[in-house]
């Protein structure tokens, strides 16, 4: 587990890995986090609708030896969260509170931001950039509402000289995988970090001696431990609105991450911009300059 991130976020990121009953006792502990600091398995166990061997197991996935261990770090939070100050937010979301749930909203989003920020590693970030620098070709791959993330990013590549696909499903995103070559890239977008189409891209990869750089929020996957460079993005919708309903804004944010980075290291990336407006801006009316 990254000990960068606070217990709460540790448990967003297993969530999707966690069995029914190991999930019930992460949702009364997130709801819960001062109840827990005074209560014993067994109780937690009676809360959550599970078994102490269900709790026992939870606490060893998050690298506890044991439930003491995890009381004395979840009471050491809610201390630091007790110290900071109150905002008049709701709870829930609520849509006979408007204001209220749209504070929540927001201070729910900020935080996610925030932890996804202190689980960037450094090195891993830096790895992922010079990947996708040195690359050929950088080759995307997702399912679902994570393609539209890759579309954007592969777009924004394309803009700045850098060799970009992503297919428009998931179908096609598997045959540009069979394509990958040793000096290409493959960039994976998955919130549970589990899907059999995603296993596939992943063999193609491997077939190819290709890097895999995998964003997700969930870094224990064997996706994950497949992959050559993975970046955690920490998300909380699993628990507020269902696994299937989870939000891409930390997603959103790393993907403007890396391509902020890789920006900041392309050679003539304002020259090959200005090449890209003089190509397409006569369809937006807009002023071309060049040099």
């Amino acid at each position: 587990m990254n000990r960068n991130l606070g217990i709460v976020d540790q448990i967003y990121g297993m969530y999707g890995a966690l069995t029914e009953t190991e999930q019930r006792v992460a949702d009364y502990i997130v709801r819960h986090l001062v109840e827990t600091t005074y209560l014993s398995v067994r109780e937690i166990a009676r809360e959550s609708m599970s078994s102490p061997a269900t709790v026992s197991r939870f606490v060893k996935s998050l690298g506890f030896d044991s439930f003491a261990d995890l009381r004395l770090a979840l009471a050491a939070e809610a201390s630091r969260a007790s110290e900071a100050p109150a905002a008049d937010v709701a709870k829930e979301v609520d849509a006979d509170d408007i204001r209220g749930s749209v504070e929540f909203i927001l201070a729910t989003k900020v935080q996610e931001l925030r932890s996804t920020v202190a689980a960037i590693n450094e090195d891993e970030m830096k790895r992922a950039i010079q990947l996708i620098l040195n690359a050929n070709n950088v080759v995307f791959g997702a399912v679902g509402n994570s393609i539209p993330i890759c579309e954007n990013l592969s777009f924004k590549f394309g803009q700045i000289g850098i060799r970009s696909f992503c297919g428009a499903t998931s179908e096609s995103m598997i045959l540009s995988s069979m394509a990958l070559r040793h000096d290409d890239v493959l960039i994976l977008i998955s919130s549970s970090g589990y899907s059999k189409r995603l296993e596939v891209m992943v063999d193609n990869a491997e077939d190819a001696n290709a890097p895999v750089i995998f964003i997700t929020s969930n870094p224990t996957s064997s996706l994950a431990e497949r992959s050559t460079v993975v970046l955690q993005a920490v998300s909380g919708d699993q628990m507020l609105s269902g696994v299937q309903f989870s939000s891409h804004v930390p997603f959103d944010f790393l993907a403007e991450t890396i391509f902020a980075l890789t920006l900041s290291s392309v050679q003539f990336a304002s020259e090959r911009t200005q090449i890209e407006h003089k190509s397409l801006g006569f369809d937006k009316d807009l002023p071309v300059t060049i040099g």
